[in-house]
């Protein structure tokens, strides 16, 4: 895939030397600086950086070439011409770097956002906020919707402030070269796609909660559905958790089944309530990260998946290996297991 980065001036090793073990990406036509219009001014195709708008007030439209006066009719598809950046947006956000691809969607952001103290990674079709969406990314430039008016956050010849408080998600870093310790532990911020029961018991090894906020927006990407409403994970720093058994390592999370009303959190799962297609959805956006070790889940509630996933084609093999059912509850198969007590969540268990 051919891979063209735009970095504003700043160094980004001072946010990526606390991920244990984190890759060095390369790329050939990697860029490492842009100059770029500050993200208060519009920038008219072809003009100086820095240059203002016509005088005449004329702003062209996103995405439009404006072609100069007595210039051949070729010329203005001779070369590609910059999106233009207007209008720009208000928002408190920080543009740091964008990534193009040849497949328009797998071209990324990192984004700060200053509201939260995030700095994360996003594609067209991610929620920055709940009313936030990346529409395009492209050269220095990201398109978004907000509260669906379009507007264009660019990368300013001011570098971004930093916080000491900022958290940092690597999402270009191979989760396997995350932290697994809770010495190192994260906790889980405040997303557009979740909610959190409480953030006292969010804490997680950087490499669950990176895996946990990877699977959510990937199963709510394209997708209309209510936010996934996450429970305990661990406390700060780990160890015993009353009443939970297990939830000590940062490596356990319980999310609740998607339920027929919106507005039911934590609710029992039954034949009546469960949204079938949306809880098998996210579960499957869990499982895809290749990273599950378990999912408890109700025995009655694991017939209403299976039943589900049987409907939408899965083979036989597929569910042969996920699902304990129909072997009974205390059959040792399958990676969804019965456990008492999670009717109305189940529980996700991610590998070390």
């Amino acid at each position: 895939m051919s891979v063209r980065r735009t970095l504003v001036v700043l160094s980004l090793a001072s946010l990526i030397a606390g991920c244990d073990g984190a890759a060095e990406a390369s790329e050939d036509d990697a860029r490492s600086s842009v100059a770029s219009a500050p993200a208060a001014e519009p920038v008219t195709p072809g003009a100086e950086p820095g240059a203002a708008a016509p005088a005449d007030g004329s702003v062209p439209a996103p995405g439009h070439v404006a072609v100069q006066p007595g210039a051949p009719p070729s010329s203005a598809q001779a070369e590609p011409v910059p999106r233009v950046a207007w209008p720009p947006t208000a928002l408190s956000l920080g543009l740091l770097a964008t990534m193009d691809a040849q497949d328009l969607a797998q071209s990324r952001a990192t984004i700060r956002d200053e509201r939260s103290g995030v700095i994360s990674s996003y594609r067209p079709g991610d929620h920055i906020r709940p009313d936030v969406e990346v529409l395009a990314v492209d050269n220095g430039v990201v398109e978004l919707s907000n509260a669906g008016e379009v507007e264009y956050l660019s990368i300013s010849t001011v570098p971004v402030e930093l916080s000491a408080d900022d958290v940092f998600y690597p999402d270009l870093v191979d989760h396997l070269h995350l932290s697994t310790s809770m010495g190192d532990g994260v906790v889980m911020p405040p997303g557009p796609d979740y909610t959190l029961k409480a953030e006292a018991y969010s804490w997680g090894t950087p490499r669950s909660i990176a895996l946990l906020r990877d699977a959510i927006r990937n199963y709510a990407r394209g997708r209309q559905a209510p936010p996934v409403h996450i429970g305990d994970i661990s406390r700060r720093g780990g160890g015993p958790f009353p009443p939970h058994l297990s939830h000590h390592e940062g490596r356990d999370v319980d999310i609740a089944y998607v339920l027929h009303n919106p507005d039911a959190r934590f609710g029992v799962a039954t034949e009546r309530t469960l949204d079938r297609p949306r809880t098998w959805a996210l579960l499957q956006a869990l499982l895809d990260s290749n990273a599950v070790a378990y999912v408890f889940v109700d025995y009655d509630v694991q017939r209403l998946l299976y039943e589900h996933a049987q409907l939408e084609g899965v083979d036989d093999v597929t569910l042969e290996k996920l699902f304990q059912f129909p072997y009974g509850r205390r059959a040792s198969r399958g990676m969804i297991r019965h456990w008492k007590g999670h009717r109305d969540h189940f529980h996700v268990r991610f590998e070390q």
